[in-house]
Order: structure tokens, then sequence, then C-alpha cells
């Protein structure tokens, strides 16, 4: 039976390996390790980075996969990148999934910026009295420790490097709805918002109840868009993925 590696522990990534299981096909979910309890799932999972590409060209040899689908989040550059280079050095079939980035309405208040540090060089110009909202994942956190603002930090599970004094941590994880996200924003006395532009649908919601507040959001921008310059639907890749495995037998 064929063996198909999906990188990405995104809501894209479990879907497609439960459309992939039910083709009667082997799926093997391949997730970062940043969220403590994943969802429980029935196929096969794996934990963890793969060693670099040598280390991922290593564990598609042994396993013997047939494709791999890279469904990773768009600023998990660096997986993608040896998803890329390993593919094409071993010949096997690599399909991306390219989620749209968000589009800045005349009615969004953004700032939009071109790096992690570019958001808190923004950070130290605002006044000590800003209330941020912080919603960049656990990886770039280190870099607003000793913002002087009030900061509100939402990540999936709780994070261990808590920093103490005018820090709220709290934990969510998507789909949000925008009745919760608005409850959240007013009771909080958010100013403003540091976001990264993931394009989920499920945490879109954050970004409609900010336009809904006047709420400015400091966008983080991602570091290059997909060459693919498109959405490729999940209905889409399974398609690919069967097409190709039909012809490949």
């Amino acid at each position: 039976m064929h063996k198909i590696l999906i990188i990405g522990g995104t809501a894209e990534g479990f879907k497609i390996a439960s459309l992939i299981e039910k083709k009667s096909f082997l799926p093997i979910l391949s997730l970062q390790g940043n969220t403590l309890k994943p969802k429980e799932v029935y196929y096969e999972t794996r934990v963890g980075g793969f060693g670099g590409v040598e280390g991922l060209k290593d564990y598609l040899i042994k396993n013997s996969i047939k494709i791999i689908i890279d469904a990773s989040h768009p600023y998990s550059i660096q997986i993608s990148n040896n998803a890329l280079i390993a593919s094409k050095q071993l010949d096997i079939k690599l399909i991306k999934l390219n989620r749209s980035a968000w589009r800045q309405t005349y009615s969004d208040n953004w700032l939009r910026v071109k790096s992690f540090s570019d958001s808190k060089y923004i950070l130290d110009a605002l006044p000590r009295e800003t209330r941020i909202f912080l919603t960049i994942g656990k990886k770039y956190l280190p870099i607003f420790y000793d913002c002087k603002q009030w900061i509100m930090i939402r990540t999936i599970d709780q994070y261990n490097n808590c920093r103490t004094g005018n820090r709220k941590y709290i934990t969510g994880r998507g789909p949000f709805q925008v009745s919760q996200e608005l409850i959240l924003l007013k009771g909080n006395n958010i100013t403003h918002i540091v976001s990264r532009n993931s394009g989920s649908k499920e945490t879109y919601a954050k970004i409609q109840a900010a336009k809904i507040l006047g709420i400015e959001i400091i966008m983080i921008d991602r570091e290059k868009e997909s060459i693919l310059g498109k959405n490729i639907h999940i209905d889409e890749i399974i398609k690919n993925t069967v097409n190709y495995l039909g012809r490949n037998k």
C-alpha cells in the first residue's frame, strides 16, 4: 500500500491525512512538536524534525514514501525548503499546499512589517499604556520579552517560558468565533494586535473583530509568497495524489 508523508500539523494537514486514509492509502502525518497535546487521530503520526535534508532523505528511503504533501505552516520556511530539495534529489513527487494570505481591505487598519523584529521596533515606539494582543505562535516570543507594555499572549497550549509582570497568558485552539474575539479584545482593552499573516480561516475571526473595533494590527508579512501564486484547494491535492499514484502503480 502506498505511503504518503504529510508535513505539517496544520488544520489542512490533518484534513488531508484523513482524506488520504479514506482513499485506502497510508498517510503519515509529521508534526513539528510545538503543540503538547496534538489532536488524536487514527492514522500514523510522527513528531519532531528530520535532521535537515539528509535526515529527511533517509526517512523517505527507509519508509518507502511515494509522495510528499507539504501542508506546513506558511511561516515554516525551512521544512518546506528541505522537502523541496529532498524530493528533487530522490525524484519523489512533491505536492505543495499554498494557503493564500489574508488580503487587507479598505476598512482594515493594518501596519504591515517584513519581520518579527520589525514588529518589535514598532512596539518599542508605542506608548507604555498601549495594550497588546500577541498572537504569533511560540517560536518568536522571546523577541518580545523586554517590551514595556502590557501584553496578552495566546498560544495553543501553555507557554512554559512565561515571564511575570505585565503579561497575561491564555490558551486557545481555533476555529475562533468573531463574538469570542470581540469579548476577548474589549474585555482586555486591547489597542494593538501583533499577528502573522497565516491566512488561516480558523483564526481570521480576530482580524474581523479588530476591524469592527477599529484596532490596529501590526501584520507580519510572510518571508516569501509561494511561487505557485494561487490557493491550491485540498480537493485538488487529493485528486492530484490519487491520479499520480494511479499512473505509477
